[in-house]
């Protein structure tokens, strides 16, 4: 059997690493400086951002184009 399909079954049923995950929340701290609300805000402005400005973007094209 090859090794890649057993890689599978070692993995954890965690999300990730809770070492890891812990170490990159205190660097995202260390250089942002932003607590853990802002940061969830900003990223979630982010991920609304980004479709709506396809939307808008294909909309203008639309516009012009007629």
């Amino acid at each position: 059997m090859p090794v890649f399909l057993l890689s599978a079954l070692a993995h954890h049923g965690e999300p990730g690493d809770p070492v890891l995950l812990g170490w990159i929340q205190d660097q995202i701290d260390a250089v942002i400086g932003l607590g853990d609300l802002a940061i969830v805000v900003i990223l979630g402005a982010v991920i609304v951002a980004i479709p709506i400005g396809i939307l808008i973007t294909f909309a203008l094209q639309r516009v012009r184009s007629n």
